[in-house]
């Protein structure tokens, strides 16, 4: 198990928290792609590349007063780091609040961020993981 993967992770959520969109696309593959929990549930589909990236985040923060993940634990999957933490979110506008365990599979190439898909529930999260890394 390599530090450098989870060092990446670990990053990558410390510029989320900060706000810092443009850091983490610094850690990302030029074809990022990211699957969202609950926007994929609800519409379907991934984000694909630095501006859908860019959109994405945007739309976040137009529709949640706050949206705060906090990861407390980083589990190495060969090149996959899957994270498990808690969302905390507050609807703009809305009574909407969110307060449920968040788990994230983010798949490494080249030392960058290729694919983060997020999950609401723990086994499904480690299966993907797992998948992830046999492949």
């Amino acid at each position: 198990m390599t530090e450098a993967n989870l060092d990446l992770a670990r990053r990558g959520y410390d510029y989320w928290s900060n706000g810092d969109i443009e850091g983490m696309l610094d850690l990302a593959t030029p074809d990022i792609e990211f699957v969202p929990a609950i926007a994929a549930g609800v519409e379907g589909g991934s984000v694909q590349g630095p501006d859908a990236f860019r959109r994405f985040f945007a739309d976040l923060a137009e529709t949640w007063e706050t949206f705060l993940i906090k990861v407390e634990e980083y589990r190495e999957f060969g090149d996959s780091v899957m994270t498990v933490g808690r969302l905390t979110a507050k609807g703009r506008g809305s009574a909407l609040e969110l307060d449920q365990p968040w788990y994230t599979v983010l798949t490494v190439r080249e030392g960058k961020i290729a694919r983060m898909e997020s999950f609401l529930d723990r086994d499904a999260a480690e299966e993907r993981a797992r998948s992830e890394a046999g492949s």
